[in-house]
């Protein structure tokens, strides 16, 4: 391995554990201890871990092959329709909020599964149904992260392919201990640290890499030119919005270690933003050379040369990030400790209001800044460093400066894996305590805690060894690359298995009286074998004919489906939905 990966490894593993190692808890029995919060989680903790789950491989890597062959309108539109999934679940949030309240006081589940069943006729097949297809979801996107991580470190293990998948492997040690050792609480520390991570190595390449631009001066292409406009605009939003808080400060107990953590991040902060200035200092001399006149043009031109992603493509683009907040068990997970953490702090309604308005508005404002920033990079870096021909465009990237003879430009390497490790690290640890929240709240049935433990982990340790299994598999068998239909089509068909909630859960809550948007437990189990099953289909027959369209076609195809039959269950009697939480 070469020898700047040990230390970023060596780094990803202490942040990622000193929080775990500060909320390690005996058992207590209560769901919501170990899979919300065991103390009461801060809205700038809940809007962090957000952030940095936005944030993953399945989208840095696509993103920045992108922003690399100057295709900036997927990437513009991905983000924008992230950051209208954030406001449609703020609107509807009522109806989620009022649900969480009553599992959290209940000791009951919190998942979205449970909410689906409870508001169709409370019948449990519909919940099992859902978690299972739950389950194949966090299954598929966990292999993607494990597959994008692995893209990244292939240039520098290039003689060591096996090396490469050990590593990507190991990965999951990593991601399991904050779950295990620490229940969701945990995770979400370690996810917001990992977002300082993140940051680092994305402004500190950023940095480093218009330094190198702006030392020689070479032409760059109009997309070049617009990303770093856009890049400066992005780093002041950040900072002003920001403010110098990019990590939660606040202590982790009362223990030494907590001190030390609390005052390392309050000197942290400050740190990144005399990195973020450095780059909106060095963008602006270089707009400021090149004249705003001429930019405007080159901007103009960039955004005028149209995409080579289709229609259909876009579209799905449009839609996978607009509803998927609403059916990720994930961030019902964050919402319902959002809930928890105002409700022990005793924060009246307006305050409470206030909180969750702003949680959402930052979420949906960064991790759309920060998409489009992942894709401003791949623009700057091809541009300015190059990309090996033949290859991937973040893969021919790496081996360029792998390669590199001078010490600026060896530097963007160490920077690049530390933003790499931190957003693969932050989500899989994320959907493993996902899985686990599906597998102990929803098909794990016991009539003793202690019972219910030794079944949860045991579900849990079948769900590693099924990863084990299906990354190999799909290393053996899928190319690692961005650009890839494979990749894409992987991460679009497991997406469709839980896309499939959409039509059950806007039902209920875009409805304004009482079980007015229920249907009959046989039409919700159709409607989410109906769902799930066109998006994979769209993917099967990507894979018969190799034809782009299929691909893109599946996420359309799940949400019409869904929807379809939603619309004609309507018009069915509906019966009498439960009200139990079972």
């Amino acid at each position: 391995m070469s020898f700047v990966g040990l230390p970023v490894v060596a780094l990803a593993l202490a942040i990622s554990l000193v929080p775990v190692w500060l909320l390690r808890r005996p058992e207590t029995g209560r769901l919501q201890d170990e899979f919300v919060s065991s103390q009461p989680a801060p809205p700038a903790l809940v809007r962090n871990a957000s952030i940095a789950y936005a944030l993953r491989m399945s989208a840095f890597g696509p993103l920045f092959v992108w922003g690399a062959s100057g295709d900036l309108w997927p990437a513009i539109i991905g983000a924008a329709s992230l950051a209208l999934g954030f406001f449609l679940a703020y609107r509807l949030r009522l109806p989620l909020l009022v649900f969480l309240h009553d599992a959290l006081r209940r000791d009951r589940s919190i998942s979205v599964h449970a909410f689906i069943a409870r508001h169709h006729g409370d019948d449990p097949r519909i919940r099992r149904l859902a978690a299972s297809l739950t389950l194949f979801a966090l299954l598929g996107l966990l292999v993607a992260e494990a597959l994008g991580l692995a893209a990244v470190l292939e240039p520098l293990l290039a003689d060591s392919a096996a090396v490469v998948y050990a590593l990507a492997s190991g990965a999951l040690l990593l991601t399991v201990l904050p779950a295990l050792l620490a229940g969701h609480s945990g995770v979400m520390h370690s996810a917001q640290l990992q977002l300082g991570l993140l940051y680092l190595g994305l402004f500190g390449a950023t940095a480093l890499l218009l330094y190198l631009h702006l030392s020689a001066l070479t032409p760059l292409p109009p997309h070049g030119t617009l990303a770093i406009a856009l890049a400066a605009l992005c780093s002041a939003a950040l900072l002003w919005y920001r403010r110098s808080k990019y990590v939660d400060t606040e202590r982790i107990g009362q223990s030494r270690g907590a001190r030390v953590l609390s005052r390392l991040a309050k000197i942290f902060n400050p740190c990144l933003s005399i990195l973020i200035v450095l780059v909106i200092v060095i963008a602006g001399a270089e707009i400021y050379a090149a004249g705003v006149f001429d930019i405007a043009r080159q901007a103009a031109a960039a955004l005028s040369a149209g995409t080579r992603v289709p229609g259909l493509g876009l579209l799905s683009l449009g839609l996978l990030p607009l509803f998927y907040p609403l059916v990720d068990v994930a961030h019902w997970q964050r919402l319902a400790a959002l809930a928890q953490g105002l409700d022990a702090r005793g924060a009246e309604p307006a305050r409470r209001t206030t909180a969750v308005r702003g949680v959402f508005a930052i979420c949906a404002t960064e991790s759309a800044l920060v998409w489009l920033f992942l894709c401003l990079l791949g623009a700057i870096a091809v541009a300015v460093i190059g990309t090996a021909e033949g290859t991937d465009a973040l893969q021919g990237f790496v081996s360029r400066l792998v390669a590199a003879d001078d010490g600026a430009t060896a530097a963007v390497l160490p920077l690049l894996l530390i933003c790499a490790f931190a957003v693969a690290l932050s989500t899989m640890s994320a959907l493993f305590a996902a899985a686990q929240c599906t597998i102990r709240c929803d098909l794990v049935a016991a009539d003793r805690p202690e019972q219910a433990t030794r079944r949860t982990l045991a579900g849990s340790a079948g769900f590693g060894l099924a990863f084990a299994a299906a990354f190999g598999l799909a290393a053996a068998t899928l190319p690692i690359r961005f650009g890839s239909g494979a990749f894409l089509a992987l991460v679009l068909a497991v997406a469709c298995a839980q896309l499939s909630f959409a039509p059950l859960v806007l039902g209920p809550i875009g409805s304004r009286s009482r079980g007015a948007g229920a249907v009959r437990p046989a039409w919700a189990l159709a409607i989410l074998g109906a769902g799930a099953a066109a998006g994979a289909a769209a993917v099967v027959a990507y894979f018969a004919t190799q034809a782009e369209a299929w691909l893109w076609a599946a996420v359309p195809a799940c949400l019409g489906t869904g929807f379809a039959l939603f619309a004609v269950a309507r018009r069915r009697p509906a019966g009498n939905p439960g009200d139990g939480n079972r």
